[in-house]
């Protein structure tokens, strides 16, 4: 077995590529020329503390988190709002400001919640085509407000990897702007918007045909959230990496 287990693939300005080396992280920037294979089955990724992170102590295969894991890892404060072991985190979690967005794929719309100052880094990972920022509230309201948001007017509340590549070139920007028109003229909602919130388009290096490939072996020609794009003598293509995390890869 390969001994580079990939723990996350991250998509901003330079797409970066996380894994063990045996029992160091290390991670790889996305350019150039690559060929790189991916191996299951998929096995646990570990957790992250505040200041670190740790393999999986069961080498755990069948997912890419196990329980253990999962409830040992800082994500959960923001994901479920649970403190424990992190509970000194709590009240600086209550007064932090927190974006609350929208952006579109295809067309989907989907509500999420990030931190203020990486709204744009967090839609760009995520892939979308637009966003717009529509709110700004502490902590726990950002996220109550987030659930009713999606509640009430449907929004998702995560679109998966494998219906971004199914969406690919069908833009919609046109919902994003109605969704917004639908909050503005809802009560109590648009009592918390912004002024005036507009979509913005995010632009990515995305060829204009491609086929869908399941490893790496080519020039890299950039990534749209989870999806990333290479060409080689056959073509343009592209690869769903978020399916690949928890697997392990050889690279030349």
């Amino acid at each position: 077995m390969p001994q580079n287990h990939v723990i996350s693939f991250f998509s901003t300005d330079n797409p970066t590529l996380n894994f063990w080396s045996g029992e160091a992280v290390d991670s790889i920037e996305l350019k150039g020329e690559l060929k790189i294979n991916f191996v299951g089955p998929k096995s646990c990724i570990g957790f992250k503390s505040r200041n670190n992170r740790y393999q999986c102590p069961y080498h755990y295969e069948g997912r890419i988190q196990c329980p253990f894991c999962g409830s040992k890892d800082i994500s959960r404060i923001y994901t479920r709002h649970d403190f424990s072991g992190y509970e000194d985190l709590e009240e600086e979690f209550s007064k932090k400001q927190f974006s609350i967005y929208l952006v579109s794929f295809g067309d989907r719309v989907k509500c999420g919640v990030t931190q203020a100052e990486r709204i744009k880094d967090r839609v760009k990972e995520q892939g979308a085509d637009y966003y717009a920022e529509i709110m700004r509230l502490k902590g726990p309201e950002a996220y109550e407000m987030e659930r009713l948001l999606q509640s009430h007017f449907g929004f998702k509340n995560a679109v998966q990897s494998r219906t971004k590549l199914k969406l690919l070139g069908n833009s919609r920007p046109d919902l994003l702007e109605q969704a917004i028109v639908d909050v503005e003229s809802t009560a109590p909602f648009n009592e918390y918007l912004l002024d005036a919130p507009m979509p913005k388009k995010i632009n990515y290096s995305v060829p204009e045909k491609w086929s869908i490939a399941e490893a790496i072996d080519g020039k890299i020609l950039g990534a749209k959230g989870p999806l990333v794009f290479f060409e080689n003598s056959n073509g343009a293509h592209v690869l769903n990496i978020k399916s690949k995390e928890g697997t392990f890869f050889n690279m030349d």
